[in-house]
């Protein structure tokens, strides 16, 4: 479904990415994992088409570099800070099925997935952050795309809002997603993810299933809890 091939990245004269490969499977989740700045973000921007880089990506075998259109047309995109206008949920999706070329009429099963019905009504500046996290997700299921890439995409909501993202990729899992995420929470990566890619500094330092390679880079007390202690916080450190 992608395959990352050799890729670098030199943002504002930065090299962000050195030579980055991975690949991801048909009905897999794989998660890229790493402290901030390690580069997660940045291969999700290239994959998406929004930062310049060198090297090769392919989604479904089509070549980014040659048909980006083509390409980016089969990925959702989940961003870690979802930006809406201060219109209606129900507006909201709207506008983005217009824009995407889908018929309006399918944002009422996706509103009713992601538990927003009875919201429709209501502007998105009102709601909390778990609900426009799960906006967020229902737009990037607009149009039924056959891979979702997820940016860090329970970072900014409280514990209950983690669980229901969590609940609902986990569905979506099991009718056969494709999932790529970027994460550094431990709970998402054990309850979601198949494999795991670990980045330190722009590189791929570990990555294989993630039974085999969370044990060898989880920090010294095993998982390191946040403040209210019900969760753990995935930490990237190189593998010798």
């Amino acid at each position: 479904m992608i395959r990352v091939n050799d890729v670098s990245a030199n943002p504002g004269r930065r090299q962000v990415l050195d030579h980055v490969s991975f690949h991801v499977k048909p009905g897999e989740t794989l998660a890229l994992v790493g402290a901030n700045g390690a580069g997660k973000t940045t291969i999700l921007r290239c994959l998406l088409g929004i930062v310049h880089y060198t090297g090769n990506i392919q989604i479904q075998s089509i070549p980014l570099e040659i048909d980006p259109v083509a390409a980016k047309r089969l990925m959702g995109y989940m961003p870690q800070v979802p930006a809406f206008f201060e219109e209606t949920v129900k507006e909201s999706l709207a506008f983005l099925a217009k824009l995407r070329g889908v018929d309006s009429a399918e944002i009422w099963p996706l509103l009713e997935r992601v538990g927003l019905m009875k919201h429709a009504s209501r502007s998105v500046r009102v709601l909390s952050t778990g609900m426009r996290q799960r906006l967020s997700l229902a737009a990037s299921l607009i149009g039924r795309p056959p891979i979702l890439i997820l940016d860090e995409p329970t970072a900014s909501v409280d514990l209950k809002g983690q669980q229901e993202i969590i609940g609902l990729l986990q569905q979506l899992q099991a009718e056969g997603q494709t999932i790529l995420i970027s994460s550094h929470r431990a709970e998402e990566v054990r309850a979601l993810v198949h494999r795991i890619v670990v980045m330190d500094e722009g590189k791929v330092v570990a990555s294989g299933p993630v039974e085999e390679v969370a044990p060898a880079i989880w920090n010294e007390s095993g998982l390191q809890n946040d403040d209210d202690h019900r969760y753990g916080e995935f930490h990237a450190r190189r593998v010798k």
